[in-house]
């Protein structure tokens, strides 16, 4: 088995219907899956050519680019394990690996562990989130057209196949494949933009009363802030599969990356509280696990500890919330890395606060897993970088959030007031780069 060897190459996959892409696993970008090749094979809504080649490379003991996200992590000073490994060693792989290692680089292979996105509407527009996946965010570009100076922020990537979920072709494949993969899934996962406002997502539901899948795990990634009839909605319908044992078990996934106003400002829409009180709903109507997925970014720092205490709220009152921490990459002035040191202390102190709560396998306090996640973001964190690119990071942050707030109507140093020096630091950043590429004269 190769030392760049990754069984999520294989056996996961993230497919965008919207705009015909996928990618294995959610780090790298998308690819376009080519209708012609949708036609000839449909196992290409996953096993597309271009996947193939980079499951070749890894065969042969290669690092495909597009992994970066692992190759920094097991490059980093930190003890910590990259997610390449954490994959491969999960339940939806670890059980196939000699199988897969020993497999060719042109074999169509069923997924274990499927997430896939419906439609694109969504009620937030948040700040690292690009017009492919945001609804709003789409319709901010149109207002207001591209950042300045940002190059491609937010812009959209790929062309939209179209607005009507019933007559795209991605769709009508995806519903065609999914009766010959269901036996072996272990893992379907829906996403977005929001997918409580997909009708397709009820539609799995209608599916899945009507067929047995013993073994698979259905999850649903939703920011919880969409209308309480929508959530009561999604329960009712959810409520006799679960009582049927149609499924082995839902997972909820939410999203949310600092604390209360902090998130409210890189998650335009997102009403803080009220996504508190939708994951108590779930617990306390469903007793499902809930999964917390915290992109760590700058926006992340200065009150982490706060969200931690919330999140340990959480796991007292019902157990079985889990936190999991990865850093963001892209775009890479929202990056964590970037801030200057004296910043640093407010993440140990938040390392030091889950260190201090940890019991083996988590319950009721912080897991070793989780804790272990936390400190290869803060290793990352920590390294160094480029005094060049620091610069160039810092002075696209200044950019972004002066445009961000003029959109909506926002004051980046009203949520972040810790963060008033580095602000200055930022704007510093930023003069210093347009001189460099525009000249003395630049004012």
């Amino acid at each position: 088995m190769s030392e760049s060897f990754c069984l999520a190459k294989w056996l996961q996959v993230t497919i965008d219907l919207v705009h015909g892409t996928n990618h294995s696993c959610h780090h790298p970008r998308r690819h376009l899956i080519p209708l012609e090749e949708l036609e000839q094979n449909p196992s290409a809504l996953h096993n597309t050519k271009f996947k193939k080649e980079k499951r070749k490379e890894m065969l042969e003991g290669r690092r495909p680019s597009e992994c970066e996200y692992c190759w920094q992590i097991e490059d980093s000073s930190g003890p910590e394990k990259s997610d390449r490994l954490i994959k491969s060693l999960d339940h939806w792989a670890y059980p196939h690996k000699d199988r897969i290692a020993n497999s060719h680089f042109e074999d169509d292979v069923a997924p274990t562990y499927v997430e896939v996105m419906f439609d694109k509407g969504c009620n937030l527009a948040c700040g690292y989130c690009i017009a492919d996946v945001s609804s709003r965010i789409e319709q901010e570009i149109k207002k207001f057209g591209p950042y300045e100076e940002l190059i491609d922020h937010r812009l959209p990537r790929n062309e939209k196949i179209s607005d009507d979920e019933t007559t795209n072709p991605y769709v009508i494949a995806f519903w065609k494949w999914l009766p010959t993969i269901i036996e072996g899934l272990h893992t379907l996962r829906i996403t977005g933009g929001e997918p409580l406002l997909s009708v397709n997502t009820f539609k799995v539901l209608d599916y899945l009363l009507e067929n047995e899948s013993k073994d698979l795990t259905l999850a649903i990634n939703t920011n919880l802030s969409v209308k309480d009839v929508v959530i009561d909605r999604f329960i009712k319908k959810l409520k006799p599969v679960l009582k049927k044992g149609n499924i082995k078990k839902f997972e909820l996934f939410t999203s949310v990356d600092a604390y209360k106003e902090q998130a409210e400002y890189i998650r335009e829409g997102l009403d803080y509280d009220k996504m508190l009180s939708n994951i108590r709903k779930f617990k306390e109507e469903l007793g499902v696990d809930v999964i917390i997925n915290c992109t760590f970014g700058v926006y992340s720092i200065p009150k982490f500890q706060l969200f931690l205490q919330d999140i340990l709220e959480l796991k007292k009152d019902y157990g079985r919330v889990i936190l999991d921490i990865s850093y963001l990459n892209h775009p890479r002035y929202l990056r964590a890395n970037m801030v200057t040191e004296d910043l640093h202390s407010y993440i140990k102190e938040s390392l030091e606060f889950m260190g201090e709560r940890v019991s083996e396998f988590g319950g009721n306090e912080f897991s070793e897993y989780e804790l272990e996640k936390f400190k290869r973001v803060y290793h990352w964190i920590v390294s160094k970088e480029r005094m060049d690119q620091k610069n160039q990071n810092r002075a696209d942050l200044y950019t972004f959030v002066t445009q961000f707030d003029k959109r909506y109507n926002k004051d980046f140093l009203t949520a972040f007031p810790e963060y008033k020096d580095f602000m200055l630091n930022c704007k510093k950043s930023y003069y210093f780069v347009k001189k460099l590429t525009i000249g003395e004269d630049y004012v």
